[in-house]
């Protein structure tokens, strides 16, 4: 399977953007007081071929920040994933993941899985749905396999709802980590 990809399903139809970068790195969001490991995907543009996009120019970028509580750069090897049920947290409304296409929306659940760590790179493959009542898309599956580059420091999702000042905290719904069978 080619890497470097973003790709989109929608029923029986699938389309496949190159990726121009993959950056990855950690950041630290002020309604956070922890850490969060930050991705971003910008995609080559084209013509899509989904009927209902009506041959339109796209370049989907897709961004997800994860949280996990004792985030670590040590957690960073192969075979570790990450699991993002939510993409939002309510208490802040401060967005966990972005894909723009058309609009913004929001993915979930969301699998980040790392296939390998090599110094400053992270060959990632990572997976998300859009399939919630209020889309402006219909149900469209997402995976991206690329490699991604260290990016220091790394710019956290920069769209937050209209909210009031609440104090730092740890968000509600962290992404769920498991280590490698044969992490020791």
């Amino acid at each position: 399977m080619q890497t470097d990809m973003l790709r989109m399903f929608r029923g029986d139809a699938a389309q496949h953007y190159p990726i121009r970068s993959a950056t990855w790195g950690f950041s630290n969001p002020s309604p956070y007081s922890v850490p969060v490991l930050s991705l971003s995907v910008q995609t080559e543009k084209q013509v899509s071929i989904f009927p209902e996009d009506d041959k339109w120019r796209h370049e989907p970028s897709w961004r997800i920040d994860i949280w996990v509580r004792g985030l670590n750069d040590n957690m960073l090897i192969s075979g570790s994933q990450f699991f993002i049920d939510e993409c939002f947290d309510d208490f802040t409304g401060v967005v966990y993941t972005a894909f723009y296409y058309d609009e913004l929306e929001g993915t979930e659940p969301n699998t980040i899985k790392i296939v390998r760590r090599d110094a400053d790179f992270l060959t990632l493959y990572m997976e998300g749905f859009i399939r919630h009542e209020a889309a402006s898309m219909r149900p469209t599956r997402i995976t991206v396999d690329a490699r991604f580059i260290k990016k220091t420091p790394h710019n956290e999702i920069d769209f937050q709802y209209n909210r009031e000042s609440l104090p730092s905290h740890e968000p509600p719904y962290a992404a769920k980590y498991r280590a490698p069978e044969n992490a020791g």
